[in-house]
C-alpha cells in the first residue's frame, strides 16, 4: 500500500470521525442527561468534559485532514510544503498530548462519581489537573514556536510526556478499581454493580485510545522515525469514531439524536420515555433507556441522602438525650450501620467476604443552642421522628435533588414539608461558625417574626466510602404554603437584573420574570406592609454587620380563598381582597464578601455587564441597599 492510498484512506476516515464526533457535541449540549456528565471544564463557561473532548477529536481531525493532503500534494511536488508539513506534525502531537490529558481529566470524573456525587465541581485534583494542562500547553506550543529550528527536540519531548500521561491514566484507574473493590462490601450490591458496570464501561474505550496515542508518540521518537506506521495514521484518525461509537451505541443516545432530527417520525413511546428519563420522572433504574450513569447516579445519591439523613436523625436524638443549657462548641458521635440496610437486604458476594458496619462519624457544633432552638419552634422529639425517620420519606428520597442554582448544593425535603437537609461547602461552614454564629443566635431569639429562613442544626457527617459531607438542617419556609390545594409560583429574588431570568418552564423564576409578572407590584395593607418592610430592614442590616451578601428573598405566590392563619411570622401572608397568599423568606445567606467573590465581581464588572449596580455580586453594604429598595420598590 503506497503512502498516498494511506493518505486517502485516512482522510476517509477522519471525515467519518468529525461527523460522529460532531454528533456527540450536538448530543452533550441538547441532552439534559450528558449537561450533568459531571463537571465543567473551564469556570463560568457551560462547558462539559465530554463536549470538550469531542471538540478535541474534531480539531485532531482537521490537522490530520491538512497533513494528508499535504502528504498527497508532495508526492508530486517535493519539498513544497516542507515546513508546513512539519507545523501540522507537531500540532497533531500537541493535539494528542492535550487529549491524553482529558482522559486524566476524565478518570477524576470517575472517581468523582463513584465517591462524591454532590458537588462534583469542587474537586480540587480537577483543581490541580487543569493547572497542568494548562503547563503542558505553554510547553508544547509557546517554548517551540520560540525555538522552531529545534523542533525535533520538542516533538520527542511530547512523546515522553504522552508516555508520562499514559502511565498516569493506568495507575489511576487502577487506583479506583482497588478502592472501589476495597469498599464494594459498605455498600448495597445494586450500587456496588453499578459502580463497577460504569468503571469497566469507561475503561473500555478510554484505554483504547490512550495506546494509540502511546503508540503514535513511540513512532514519533528519533529512534523510530523510519519505521512503517501506515496502519497507526488510519488507527489515529479513527480515534475519534471510537470514542463516539461508545457514546452512540447506548439506547438513549441515539434515541436522542434521531428525536433532535427526526422527532416526527419518531414512535410516541421512546418521545415520552426519553422525557420522563430527562426529567426526573422515570426513577426506574431498570429501564434499558436509562444510561449507566444515570443508574449510578440514582442509586448512589438515595443511598447517601438517607445514609446522611439517618445520621443527622440519630445525632438530634442524642442531643435531645444530652441536652444542657451550658455552651459547647462541638460534639462527636460515632453510629454503625450498613448502607444496605436502608433500602435493601445485606449484601453477600462469597462466603469468604466479611459484610462491615460503615462507621459513621457526625460531628454536630452548638449542639445545645440548636436544641433549644429547635424546642423554641416546638419540634419536639416525637415530631422529628416523624420527620426524618426512613420509613416515613420514602418517597422524599426519591425527590431528592441537585439545586438548580450555580452553588450545586444538594436539598432532601422532608415528606412532611417541616424540615430541608442541604449540603453546604466547608469554607461556609468555617466562616459562620468562626465568631457569627452568637450574633445569629442572638439575632433569632431577639427577633421571632424575623424573615431569616432558620438553621436548627450544622453536621460534618463521614460516611465510609464516601467524601465528608457538610450538612445544614432547616426550616422549610413553605411548610404553610404546600398545604394549600392550589399550587404557587416560587420566586429567588436578589434586586439584580443582570443574569436573572429563567426559562418559562423553569420551578423557580428570577427577578426578571417577576417584573413582567402579574403578581407585581404585591398589595397589602399598610399597616402589615410596613411592618414586613422593618422586618427585611432590620434582617438585612444585621446580615451586612456580619459581612454577609448575595442573598435572596424566596418568595412564594398563590392564587387561592383562605383566610389569615394565627402565625408569629411572615411565611403566610393572606391579601383577602385579592385571595392572593404570599410568603417571604431570605434563604441562602452564608455567603461572605471573600476573595472569591471580590474576583467575580471584577471579572462581571469588567468583562460581562456595564452597569455596576446590574452585578449580583457586590459588597455586604451596596447589596443591602440594592435589595432593600427592590424590596421597597414592589410591597406597596
Amino acid at each position: 500500500m503506497t503512502i498516498v492510498t494511506v493518505a486517502y484512506v485516512d482522510i476517509g476516515c477522519t471525515a467519518i470521525s468529525m461527523l460522529a464526533c460532531f454528533l456527540i457535541c450536538i448530543l452533550g449540549i441538547v441532552s439534559p442527561i450528558y449537561r450533568k456528565y459531571p463537571s465543567k471544564f473551564i469556570f463560568l463557561i457551560n462547558i462539559r468534559i465530554i463536549v470538550w473532548i469531542s471538540s478535541l477529536f474534531i480539531v485532531l481531525g482537521i490537522f490530520i485532514f491538512i497533513d494528508q493532503a499535504l502528504v498527497i500534494i508532495e508526492s508530486n511536488h517535493k519539498s513544497a510544503f516542507s515546513e508546513l508539513h512539519k507545523l501540522t506534525k507537531f500540532l497533531i502531537g500537541v493535539i494528542i498530548i492535550i487529549i491524553s490529558n482529558q482522559f486524566i481529566l476524565f478518570l477524576n470524573e470517575v472517581k468523582i462519581c463513584i465517591y462524591n456525587p454532590f458537588q462534583a465541581t469542587s474537586s480540587s485534583v480537577f483543581l490541580f489537573l487543569l493547572l497542568l494542562q494548562c503547563l503542558l500547553i505553554l510547553v508544547l506550543i509557546i517554548i517551540p514556536l520560540l525555538f522552531w529550528n529545534n523542533i525535533k527536540t520538542y516533538s520527542v519531548l511530547a512523546s515522553y510526556i504522552n508516555f508520562f500521561s499514559f502511565l498516569i491514566c493506568t495507575l489511576f484507574y487502577l487506583a479506583i478499581w482497588i478502592i472501589l473493590n476495597k469498599n464494594k462490601t459498605l455498600q448495597s450490591k445494586r450500587l456496588y454493580k453499578f459502580k463497577s458496570d460504569f468503571v469497566k464501561q469507561q475503561a473500555s474505550w478510554l484505554f483504547t485510545m490512550l495506546t494509540i496515542n502511546f503508540a503514535f508518540s513511540y513512532y514519533n521518537l528519533d529512534f523510530n522515525e523510519d519505521k512503517d506506521s501506515y496502519t497507526l495514521k488510519v488507527a489515529l484518525s479513527l480515534e475519534g469514531l471510537f470514542f463516539s461509537i461508545f457514546h452512540l451505541i447506548q439506547p438513549y443516545s441515539y434515541q436522542k439524536l434521531y428525536q433532535v432530527f427526526f422527532r416526527s417520525c419518531q414512535q410516541q413511546s421512546y418521545i415520552e420515555d426519553i422525557e420522563s428519563i430527562e426529567y426526573g420522572l422515570n426513577s426506574d433504574i431498570q429501564n434499558k433507556m436509562m444510561p449507566i450513569y444515570e443508574k449510578l447516579l440514582k442509586t448512589q445519591i438515595n443511598e447517601l441522602v438517607k445514609g446522611l439523613v439517618k445520621a443527622v436523625y440519630a445525632t438530634l436524638e442524642k442531643q435531645f438525650d444530652h441536652h444542657m443549657k451550658e455552651f459547647e462548641m462541638k460534639r462527636t458521635y460515632t453510629f454503625k450501620f450498613h448502607l444496605s440496610e436502608l433500602d435493601e437486604s445485606r449484601i453477600s458476594y462469597n462466603e469468604n467476604d466479611v459484610i462491615r458496619d460503615s462507621i459513621i462519624l457526625v460531628n454536630t457544633y452548638h449542639p445545645n443552642s440548636f436544641t433549644t432552638l429547635l424546642k423554641q419552634d416546638n419540634l419536639t422529639k416525637n415530631i422529628l421522628e416523624y420527620t426524618l425517620e426512613l420509613q416515613y420519606n420514602q418517597k422524599a428520597f426519591e425527590k431528592a435533588k441537585e439545586s438548580m442554582g450555580r452553588s450545586g448544593a444538594f436539598f432532601f425535603y422532608s415528606q412532611n414539608n417541616k424540615l430541608i437537609v442541604k449540603t453546604v461547602e466547608k469554607s461556609e461552614i468555617k466562616d459562620f461558625l468562626d465568631g457569627r454564629i452568637v450574633s445569629y443566635f442572638n439575632h433569632i431569639s431577639g427577633n421571632k417574626k424575623s424573615l431569616i429562613a432558620k438553621i436548627y442544626g450544622i453536621f460534618k457527617i463521614k460516611l465510609m466510602a464516601y467524601k465528608t459531607q457538610y450538612i445544614v438542617l432547616m426550616e422549610n419556609s413553605f411548610e404553610q404554603m404546600k398545604t394549600l390545594d392550589n399550587e404557587f409560583v416560587v420566586y429567588d429574588l436578589k434586586g439584580s437584573t443582570a443574569n436573572r431570568t429563567s426559562k418559562s418552564e423553569d420551578s423557580v423564576q428570577k427577578d426578571n420574570n417577576f417584573k413582567q409578572s402579574p403578581y407585581n407590584p404585591i398589595n397589602l395593607e399598610k399597616e402589615l406592609s410596613d411592618q414586613i418592610k422593618q422586618q427585611f430592614k432590620d434582617d438585612c442590616y444585621f446580615l451586612r454587620d456580619i459581612g454577609y451578601m448575595d442573598y435572596s428573598l424566596l418568595l412564594g405566590i398563590c392564587v387561592q380563598n383562605t383566610q389569615q392563619s394565627e402565625n408569629d411570622n411572615y411565611r403566610f401572608v393572606v391579601n383577602e381582597a385579592k385571595n392572593i397568599v404570599y410568603s417571604f423568606s431570605i434563604i441562602d445567606y452564608l455567603q461572605r464578601f471573600n476573595q472569591s467573590k471580590k474576583s467575580e465581581q471584577c471579572f462581571k464588572r469588567s468583562v460581562r455587564f456595564k452597569k455596576k449596580q446590574d452585578l449580583s455580586c457586590r459588597s455586604p453594604d451596596p447589596y443591602c441597599k440594592r435589595f432593600l429598595n427592590f424590596i421597597d420598590s414592589f410591597i406597596v
